[in-house]
């Protein structure tokens, strides 16, 4: 149930920046940020999405510093997404997904804080393969997660000066070795999550194991 209502916020508010018109994207983000005023206030929130989350909250301890840094990443995919460097990538991937995996490891009630970087790897590691997998969709919503700096400057401009339309030819292969490079990275981050089951109870480990076996599979 709570692991159902973590997503259920998480979902919402992926939702405000991805399926409005961009004009709107500044007043979505504001009501986001007061829905989470609710969500950590002492008053019961009447919306069932985010009672629900209010109470994994209020049970779990939930801290709000996870749930600030998703919203910073759902800021920067408010505009036009571009990524000069791999380590700017990487802030992204952390506050759009290693966030979840941090509040999943309280809904969890993993009580070793040493397995929290796991945790956050393992989102990490998912927001990676996603990025590889929705490169042609992403495309065409004038996003381009893959860093200037692994691309080069000319495929990149390439690359967004055709938002929209079709990926030229010429940069096809450039996107491709990048990309080869996200997934490579993206194992190297399972790997280090793995590290991380052993702090849940046999239960825990089986469904997230699998979760992050499949995933990798799609990479």
């Amino acid at each position: 149930e709570h692991a159902a209502a973590t997503y259920a916020w998480c979902r919402r508010a992926d939702d405000a920046i991805d399926l409005a018109p961009r004009h709107e994207h500044e007043q979505a983000l504001a009501t986001l940020h007061r829905e989470l005023d609710v969500v950590f206030s002492e008053e019961d929130a009447a919306d069932p999405v985010l009672g629900g989350f209010q109470r994994v909250v209020r049970a779990r301890a939930l801290p709000r510093l996870y749930c600030d840094e998703l919203l910073l990443g759902m800021t920067m995919d408010a505009d036009d997404v571009s990524y000069d460097t791999l380590g700017d990538l990487l802030v992204y991937c952390y506050r759009a997904a290693g966030t979840v995996g941090l509040m999943m490891a309280h809904v969890l009630g993993v009580r070793d804080e040493s397995a929290l970087p796991a945790a956050a790897q393992l989102g990490m590691a998912m927001q990676l393969t996603n990025i590889c997998r929705d490169l042609a969709e992403d495309h065409q919503r004038a996003r381009c997660y893959l860093p200037r700096e692994l691309l080069g400057t000319k495929t990149s401009d390439a690359i967004r000066a055709s938002f929209g339309g079709s990926v030229p030819d010429e940069a096809k292969r450039d996107a491709g070795r990048v990309r080869g490079v996200l997934l490579d990275l993206a194992d190297r981050y399972y790997a280090a999550a793995d590290e991380g089951l052993r702090a849940l109870d046999w239960r825990s480990s089986l469904a997230i194991g699998v979760a992050r076996r499949g995933y990798a599979a799609i990479g």
